[in-house]
C-alpha cells in the first residue's frame, strides 16, 4: 500500500509540474542506444538523473495512460517531474525486453513490478549517426 501511495503522489506531482516553465537545456552528448536506455532506467528506477537531459529528444512525448485518461507530457515537463522525485529509489523489480529493432529505431519494453502494481513503459529510441535519443514513452499501469 505504501508503494501505491508513493506512485499516486508521484503522479500528482507530475500533473502539478505540467504548467511549469522549461529549464535551459545544455548541449547534448552523442549517446549510443544502450547508454540511452541505461540512463532512462537510472532516472526512473533509481532516481539518478545524470545524463537524462541528453538522453531525451527535445520533441519527445510521454504518454501516461491511467484507465481512460491519457496525460501527454513534453520533455521539460517530464524533466521537472523527475527532478521533483530525484534520488527516489523505487521499491520494485524491473525487466527490459527489446520489442523491435531496426536500423535506426529500437522499441524497448520496461516493466517495473511492485507488490500490487505493474508499470509498463514502452520506450522508443531513434538514432541518427552515433547519436540516439528517446523520442516517445508510453506508460501504463495494471
Amino acid at each position: 500500500m505504501k508503494t501505491l501511495k508513493s506512485i499516486v503522489l508521484s503522479l500528482v506531482l507530475l500533473v502539478v509540474f505540467i504548467g511549469t516553465k522549461a529549464a535551459a537545456s545544455t548541449p547534448s552528448l552523442a549517446l549510443n542506444k544502450d547508454a540511452v536506455i541505461n540512463i532512462y532506467l537510472n532516472a526512473i528506477v533509481h532516481g539518478k538523473l545524470n545524463g537524462i537531459d541528453d538522453a531525451i529528444d527535445d520533441d519527445a512525448h510521454f504518454n501516461m495512460i491511467r484507465g481512460q485518461v491519457v496525460n501527454t507530457l513534453n520533455k521539460n515537463q517530464i524533466l521537472n517531474y523527475l527532478k521533483a522525485i530525484g534520488n527516489t529509489e523505487q521499491n520494485c523489480t524491473f525487466t527490459t525486453d527489446v520489442i523491435k529493432e531496426r536500423d535506426n529505431v529500437i522499441i524497448i519494453k520496461v516493466e517495473m513490478k511492485y507488490n500490487e502494481l505493474t508499470r509498463t513503459d514502452i520506450v522508443t529510441e531513434v538514432g541518427s549517426g552515433n547519436e540516439w535519443k528517446i523520442t516517445k514513452v508510453d506508460t501504463s499501469f495494471k
